[in-house]
């Protein structure tokens, strides 16, 4: 692990970092580092985590090329950066996604309703971009989901019933958008504050004042995301990162990454995917 959070290092991320076969993860978060998305270290065979939360990473993240499709990444954290374009790199992702944070940044267009098919994804965070579109049913079929955060875009058409399946232990989150229709009544629906459905005028229903009359809940229809992104998927650091690298031993315990900044449910998953993985060598 590589973890060179909250210091002052800019330009940009240096590919000498790919010949660290078995670096597990990367985490620069709160810096200030301006580069594209480091699409070369998906040919990292054990890659698992990488945030880059927080910098001025910048542009498109178009579909990776072959050997480079980070086919382990269980945590992506690009809060806080000015990438662009459509959200739809992660089709050509396995389905092993526990944690994505996109929040903060210019993507736009619709949300994929690939997103679906990540059925290990605990949190998912779009907010504060420019989304349109419906939320797709599909993310029904997320049943470890514990927060779902899709507030401040520019979202529309009901909040799908498929989503009442849902256990959200954690949150919630679909205020500022343009949704229209009743919201959900049943299971951990009942149990959302106000404020997670704020700044949708069409929206009714408890726990808002506005009712519905006699409009009837009904699922909204399956979106699927078509499109097809052409988007395509970098000194004076370097100095210090090889301090912080020869200090460090690759591979250590994936759950020591950043406990004040991380939820604590993901430092436990972590720590029990290294602990079964341990059990298999021996």
């Amino acid at each position: 692990m590589i973890d060179v959070s909250h210091n002052r290092l800019q330009e940009e991320l240096p590919q000498l970092l790919s010949n660290y076969l078995m670096l597990e993860a990367i985490v620069v978060s709160d810096n200030q580092l301006h580069d594209s998305f480091p699409s070369w270290l998906g040919s990292l065979p054990f890659f698992k985590v990488l945030m880059l939360r927080n910098n001025g990473f910048y542009g498109v993240i178009g579909v990776p090329e072959k050997d480079l499709d980070f086919s382990n990444l269980l945590v992506l954290d690009l809060s806080s950066n000015s990438f662009t374009g459509v959200p739809t790199y992660y089709n050509a992702i396995q389905d092993v996604f526990s944690f994505i944070d996109l929040s903060d940044n210019r993507f736009e267009g619709e949300i994929s309703g690939l997103f679906g098919s990540l059925k290990a994804l605990y949190s998912l965070n779009f907010s504060n971009n420019m989304l349109t579109g419906c939320i797709p049913s599909s993310l029904g079929y997320l049943t470890k989901l514990e927060s779902l955060d899709l507030s401040r875009n520019n979202l529309s058409c009901h909040i799908p019933q498929q989503l009442k399946q849902l256990g959200f232990h954690s949150s919630f989150n679909v205020s500022y958008n343009n949704l229209t229709g009743p919201i959900p009544q049943e299971n951990q629906f009942n149990v959302f504050d106000i404020s997670s459905f704020d700044g949708n005028p069409e929206l009714c229903s408890d726990p808002l004042p506005k009712k519905c009359g006699n409009l009837q809940s009904s699922p909204s229809p399956f979106e699927e995301d078509h499109k097809h992104s052409n988007s395509i998927l970098k000194k004076d650091w370097i100095s210090i990162l090889a301090g912080y690298i020869s200090g460090l031993v690759v591979g250590v315990v994936l759950a020591d990454i950043a406990m004040k900044r991380t939820p604590e449910w993901l430092v436990e998953m972590l720590s029990k995917r290294r602990k079964a993985r341990r059990g298999q060598r021996t």
